[in-house]
């Protein structure tokens, strides 16, 4: 049941940042093209985990996942969404954004480059 619980959270948490980049373009850590492939995949990944939530005492005893357990687990869970986005995205938009040049620093490089080229960029220009 941890298992369980520590996917549906990460499926979820992938589905809600992907929404969240699409809607404020920031292409850089977007696995897809368009906004609407993301809004797609969104409902596609929020439909069954919220499902799965809200069936979870019929399928599962209570009790077994304690409070601070759930807190853990979804924090795991949210950290570990983050870092597979950061990844996935920079693999997946690494040529696409290759020479984009970096007008904005913070989030709002994400609009132009991937994670990693906007740290590498931050890095090479603290040198």
């Amino acid at each position: 049941m941890i298992f369980e619980y520590f996917y549906l959270v990460f499926i979820a948490a992938i589905g809600v940042i992907q929404a969240a980049v699409a809607h404020n373009g920031l292409r850089g850590i977007s696995f897809f093209n368009r906004k609407i492939y993301a809004y797609f995949f969104m409902l596609i990944s929020l439909g069954p985990v919220i499902t799965a939530f809200f069936t979870w005492n019929e399928r599962n005893l209570t009790g077994v996942i304690e409070g601070s357990e759930q807190f853990y687990l979804f924090m795991l869970a949210i950290v570990s969404a983050i870092g597979f986005t950061i990844v996935l995205s920079s693999f997946l938009n690494h040529s696409r954004l290759r020479n984009n040049n970096i007008v904005c620093e913070g989030l709002e490089a994400l609009k132009d480059v991937t994670f990693f080229q906007a740290l590498r960029y931050k890095i090479i220009k603290r040198k």
